[in-house]
């Protein structure tokens, strides 16, 4: 028959090796959770890398649109520009010969 002091010596041990357990399960369980969260950060840092290059990427093609735009009426306003300079230039030609015979 074991003795009172051999099953309290058994208890002692038992919770001792729960404690033990505790500890191992707690540290394994820590390890876990970081691993999870440097997975989880690493996806969420990718994922907005990807965000990043698809905002890049519109961002581009707005502005090579919004470029088009700009060259497209500035390329009007310097035709317009054009052909009123050509229309004034008979105007011109005769005023510059009439000041040329006037001064000969």
């Amino acid at each position: 028959m074991d003795s009172m002091i051999d099953k309290i010596r058994a208890a002692e041990q038992q919770a001792e090796d729960i404690r033990a357990q505790a500890v191992t399960d707690a540290r394994d369980m820590a390890a876990r959770a970081r691993e999870e969260a440097a997975e989880r950060l690493a996806a969420a840092a990718e994922s907005e890398r990807q965000k990043t290059r698809e905002a890049l990427l519109k961002a581009e093609e707005d502005g090579k649109a919004l470029s088009e735009q700009v060259l497209s009426k500035a390329r009007e306003a310097v035709a317009q520009e054009e052909n009123a300079a050509r229309g004034n230039l008979a105007k011109a030609i005769a005023y510059l010969m009439e000041r040329v015979d006037t001064q000969v």
